[in-house]
């Protein structure tokens, strides 16, 4: 055997390593890893690909990069779950070989197009493929891999002109370039080409994001309550409990203050074990009784809900949109949702619906704040948060997480990483509540802080101030735009004319 061969498995697990480091958050070197490893890995997988590498070693480098990301599933299906341990590794396996087979299918599109038009077509092919495969590739877990370039402020920024999807665009497609200029042992600087424009490109619109159009400034008192309740679990006191730990947290911060609103934030699940669909106007006058405006996480039948209260308006109650396959709704058709629910014992979460208005309105000095609720992994969600703030007309995004359910692995960071961008694409802040940590929040300019560990306590307050900013990403074009560019590149790079006739 030669020595190449025996490498391979080396070289599948030094990659695997390497693409789970893209996702560690908060990430290490300053927050320079995420983002550099995120091009690195592409890069390298690709150059494989490109000199020949059999498909099978590429699917085992995605393989275990995303075993090593998912490494959290397995105790969480047996302990939360009830799953036996031998079907929860099972589970992780089928999650991890699905999502690396759609990765693949990205990789050997790189490659032919690599082979029809070159080192540009091949950028074009592989930042066209992952765009297609986030977009409307199945994923149990949502994801996106322009996520990793929330870590550092400046290139977060560019995610208010191309979108988490658009960087993931870019990150695979710059790798592709690179590594067509190392498999065809192109000179260095055409090597260098792919990453220097990227870093231009990230340099000029994070540049170009202050100069963006601003709305008018706005101020809240925000107080965020981390009761670190068990997961999924109802007891009668729960809203007691909730009020006693707002109100010794009110009291230390001498909140509510003449001039300014109070908005307390309740994470998903703080209220478990009763109907909140329903008109009920004690919730109303708890929160006028504290002066506050109050949103909360909560449940009515079979669905997810939030609900807000401030005095003098209407409740608002909105449903999760967007269940979670398999954890939160079995996946089909209906009739067959159905059928499966009753062989499993299992209750699929309603999902509710999208519409005008869907935003929680809180009256201040300075005018309307608009918040739009993110329920746990609708966050996750681009499309979904963009549409969600352009139907609730929003001007502040506020995400209720139950993260109790992850006990104390890399899962609560995971999901962090991977709703940081939703506040510099939409130009608005992101307030995120959780049930066990970590609470926090993600600025406009892409800027965060989160406080506490997983399976801890904790009441949080901070002065928010900001002002929205209209971005490029709010567009609905802004993703078939992108995908009609790359599209058109690829048709133009691979059309061969007819030869003429003598």
């Amino acid at each position: 055997m030669k020595l190449p061969s025996l490498l391979r498995p080396l070289e599948s697990a030094v990659l695997a390593g390497l693409f789970a480091l893209a996702f560690r958050f908060p990430g290490a070197l300053g927050g320079w890893l995420e983002p550099v490893v995120a091009l690195a890995f592409p890069l390298l997988l690709m150059e494989g690909a490109f000199r020949g590498r059999k498909a099978l070693w590429l699917w085992l480098s995605l393989f275990g990069g995303l075993i090593l990301l998912f490494l959290w599933v397995p105790a969480m299906l047996a302990s939360k779950g009830g799953l036996p341990g031998p079907m929860a590794l099972l589970g992780l396996g089928l999650l991890s070989g699905w999502e690396a087979s759609g990765l693949l299918l990205v990789v050997l599109g790189a490659r032919w197009m690599h082979r029809r038009a070159g080192a540009l077509g091949a950028a074009f092919g592989a930042a066209l493929a992952i765009l297609v495969w986030e977009a409307w590739g199945f994923h149990v877990y949502t994801w996106n891999w322009g996520a990793a370039f929330g870590s550092l402020p400046w290139t977060a920024r560019s995610a208010a002109f191309l979108g988490a999807p658009g960087l993931s665009a870019l990150a695979w497609g710059t790798g592709a370039w690179a590594a067509a200029g190392l498999a065809e042992g192109a000179p260095l600087r055409r090597i260098l080409a792919g990453p220097g424009f990227m870093a231009g490109l990230l340099l000029l619109l994070g540049g170009a994001w202050f100069l963006l159009p601003r709305e008018a400034g706005r101020q809240l008192d925000v107080a965020m309550i981390q009761p670190n309740f068990p997961a999924g679990q109802r007891w009668p006191g729960m809203e007691a409990e909730m009020w006693r730990r707002s109100d010794a947290l009110l009291k230390a911060q001498g909140w509510p203050r003449a001039g300014r609103t109070t908005l307390l934030l309740w994470p998903e699940s703080s209220v478990l074990g009763r109907d909140d669909r329903q008109p009920d106007p004690r919730l109303s006058a708890e929160a006028a009784s504290r002066g506050v405006a109050w949103l909360f996480g909560t449940e009515g039948g079979s669905f997810n809900l939030v609900r807000g209260e401030t005095a003098g308006r209407p409740s608002f109650i909105f449903a999760k949109t967007e269940p979670m396959p398999f954890g939160e709704r079995t996946p089909g058709p209906e009739a067959f949702r159905r059928w499966m629910d009753r062989q499993m014992g299992f209750v699929s979460q309603e999902a509710g619906e999208l519409a005008e208005g869907c935003a929680f309105a809180v009256p201040t000095a300075a005018g309307e704040v608009r918040v739009h609720p993110l329920i746990c992994s609708e966050a996750l969600m681009p499309e979904r948060a963009r549409r969600g703030l352009a139907l609730g007309q929003a001007n502040l995004l506020s995400n209720h997480t139950n993260d109790g359910w992850f006990d104390r692995s890399i899962a609560t960071d995971l999901h962090a990483a991977q709703i940081r961008l939703r506040a510099p694409e939409l130009g608005v802040p992101l307030l995120r509540a959780t049930l066990t940590g970590k609470s926090g929040v993600f600025r406009e300019d892409g800027r965060f802080q989160l406080w506490g560990e997983p399976l801890s306590e904790g009441a949080h307050a901070m002065d928010l101030q900001w002002r929205p900013i209209r971005t490029p990403a709010r567009s609905a074009w802004l993703l078939p735009l992108l995908m009609a560019t790359l599209l058109a590149g690829c048709l133009l790079l691979t059309w061969k004319p007819f030869p003429r006739k003598p």
